[in-house]
């Protein structure tokens, strides 16, 4: 995995390339859209007034992305059990092998309600878009995947404000709970 993450950048970049409905029309490009498990398309804006935690995954990976699956799996049924408002996002991060039916395999296979978590792909420019804003960082392997990358888990409050960013690791369901549970107020003011 790589480690390359530039917080500060991130913040503006995520502001200005995902939530660029904000700007005057002539000062942006048309926001990325994506589109989740169940073929619906979407983007950054339209899950506004919700705090997300977001991580990006490969469906070809065999090394941390099925680690982070599982245990953003966990989390979902815990902030399920709580009656908490949030959402979890997962998005490809090789958009050029991920298709709509691999993201919905995947769904199936870590029980993913979408009204919940969601697990998208889109066009490869929208999904590098989105991965740039996030400054994650992906590069093919050996087999041709992308199973080379920066696995970061971000936290954006219900305003679309970048909060937290955390490297995921084999706690990372403790992690991500503790920390929507520790910052609740601010991610949803």
């Amino acid at each position: 995995m790589l480690s390359r993450f530039k917080p500060a950048g991130a913040i503006v970049a995520i502001a200005i390339a995902i939530f660029a409905p904000a700007l005057p029309s002539a000062a942006r490009t048309a926001p990325p859209v994506l589109v989740d498990q169940t073929g619906r398309s979407f983007t950054f804006a339209s899950l506004a007034r919700t705090p997300l935690v977001v991580t990006f995954v490969a469906a070809h990976c065999t090394d941390a992305c099925p680690l982070v699956n599982a245990q953003f799996a966990a989390a979902a049924r815990i902030f399920s059990s709580e009656h908490r408002r949030i959402h979890l996002l997962t998005i490809t991060l090789d958009p050029e092998h991920d298709s709509r039916a691999d993201m919905r395999s995947m769904a199936k296979t870590f029980g993913a309600d979408p009204r919940m978590w969601t697990l998208a792909t889109g066009n490869i420019s929208d999904v590098h878009r989105v991965m740039s804003a996030f400054g994650v960082v992906a590069r093919q392997g050996r087999k041709g995947y992308a199973d080379v990358h920066t696995t970061f888990v971000y936290f954006i409050d219900s305003h679309g404000s970048l909060r937290r960013t955390l490297l995921a690791s084999t706690d990372l369901t403790a992690q991500v709970v503790a920390e929507v549970n520790a910052q609740w107020r601010q991610l949803t003011q």
